[in-house]
C-alpha cells in the first residue's frame, strides 16, 4: 500500500467513524492535557461524562492549579489509576507558574507527561505533525504494515508513523487513526499481541490497586484516616496500599 492509498483510507475512515468528543470540539491546552491524561488506560465512554465533570469543577488551569490535592483528588474518582490526578495537579501548578510548555521536551518534562502524551499534545493542541503511537494508532499500524509479524517494537512503528502522517492537517489525521484503530480493535483486528510492548493489564478485583483505590476513595471522601485503618486493617493488602498512597503523596 502507497502512502497515498494509505492516508486516503484513514481519512475515509474517519469521515465514516469520526466521534466528537468535547477535547475535539474544543482543543485548547487545557482541555487535550486533561483528556490526554484521562484516557491513558481508560476507555473514552468512562472518560466522557468524567471530563464534564472535571472540566466543569476546573474550568481551566489556574483554577486546577489552586485547588488542593484532596479535591482534584476526588473530582477524579471513578476514573483510577489515581496518580494520573496527581501528575495532572503538578503539571497544571507549574504551567501556572510559568514553565514554557510550547515544545515536545518542554511537555515532556511536566510531572507524567511521557513522549507519546507529548507528542499527542503538539498534534492535537499545537498542531505541530509530531509522531506518536498510543494503543489505537498501534492497532492501525500493526493491521496494515506488519500483518503475521510477533514483538514488533514500537520504534518501527514509530517509524512507519513518521513516514505515513499527514504533516498538513496533524490534528485531523491522529483523530481519525484513533477511531479507525477503535474500530479495528473492536473487529479483533492488528492484535496489540503482536506488540514487543503489550502488557495485558492485571486483574482488578482483589488486587493492591483496589484496595489502594478503596482506601483513598474513603479519604478523599472525608473518612477519618483512624477509621479507614480500623475497618480495613484486617486486609492483607491494606499495610501494602497505605504506604504507597502515603509514598507517592497521596494521602498525608
Amino acid at each position: 500500500m502507497t502512502t497515498d492509498d494509505f492516508q486516503a483510507l484513514i481519512y475515509q475512515k474517519g469521515r465514516e467513524l469520526y466521534r466528537s468528543m468535547p477535547w475535539r470540539d474544543q482543543p485548547t491546552l487545557y482541555y487535550v492535557l486533561v483528556s490526554e491524561l484521562m484516557l491513558q488506560q481508560t476507555q473514552v465512554a468512562r472518560v466522557l461524562t468524567k471530563f464534564m465533570e472535571f472540566t466543569a469543577a476546573f474550568p481551566d488551569i489556574k483554577s486546577l492549579a489552586a485547588a488542593e490535592l484532596t479535591e482534584v483528588l476526588r473530582a477524579w474518582q471513578g476514573l483510577g489509576y489515581n496518580r494520573r490526578a496527581q501528575y495532572l495537579h503538578r503539571a497544571a501548578q507549574a504551567i501556572a507558574a510559568g514553565v514554557p510548555v510550547t515544545t515536545l521536551d518542554d511537555l515532556v518534562a511536566l510531572p507524567g507527561i511521557g513522549v507519546n502524551t507529548a507528542g499527542a499534545i503538539m498534534n492535537y493542541a499545537y498542531q505541530v505533525p509530531t509522531p506518536f503511537i498510543e494503543t489505537n494508532i498501534r492497532t492501525v499500524y500493526l493491521n496494515h504494515f506488519f500483518a503475521g509479524q510477533e514483538a514488533v517494537a514500537d520504534r518501527d512503528i514509530l517509524t512507519v508513523v513518521e513516514q505515513t502522517m499527514d504533516r498538513a492537517n496533524p490534528r485531523q489525521w491522529f483523530w481519525a487513526l484513533m477511531d479507525y484503530g477503535n474500530e479495528l480493535k473492536a473487529q479483533g483486528k492488528g492484535k496489540l499481541s503482536a506488540s514487543r510492548h503489550y502488557t495485558k493489564q492485571s486483574q482488578f478485583t482483589g488486587s493492591l490497586r483496589q484496595m489502594r483505590g478503596e482506601i483513598l476513595r474513603r479519604y478523599v471522601g472525608g473518612q477519618p484516616l483512624a477509621e479507614i485503618t480500623a475497618e480495613l486493617q484486617d486486609d492483607p493488602r491494606f499495610a501494602t496500599a497505605l504506604d504507597g498512597l502515603r509514598r507517592d503523596g497521596l494521602i498525608a
